[in-house]
């Protein structure tokens, strides 16, 4: 599902338009957006949590040997399903989920 999916589908389902629903679904991913950017938690109960963490740097080196690369730590979002969601994913059949 897309994002302009979601849109027409909650605009179908409260009988709004179509740009109120878009504006509505835009201001919330950047309010989420901004949140996680700024290390702030974002809790949606029933669905989940999306939290700034911070990934290790390490140490590569290419298949060759020929050259060695030192990634620095940085910083990522992670999403936590809730209960209820990892529930209703436990029911999906998994020949229904794309390969």
């Amino acid at each position: 599902m897309t994002k302009q999916d979601l849109v027409e589908k909650l605009a179908d389902g409260v009988g709004l338009p179509r740009p109120e629903v878009q504006a509505v679904v835009d201001g919330f991913l950047s309010l989420v957006i901004d949140a996680v950017a700024t290390g702030n938690r974002v809790e949606l109960r029933r669905f989940g949590v999306w939290k700034p963490v911070i990934r290790k740097g390490r140490h590569l080196v290419t298949p060759d040997g020929a050259h060695e690369v030192d990634l620095p730590d940085r910083a990522t979002a992670v999403f936590t399903p809730a209960a209820e969601f990892r529930s209703r994913m436990s029911d999906l059949r998994l020949e229904n989920v794309p390969r």
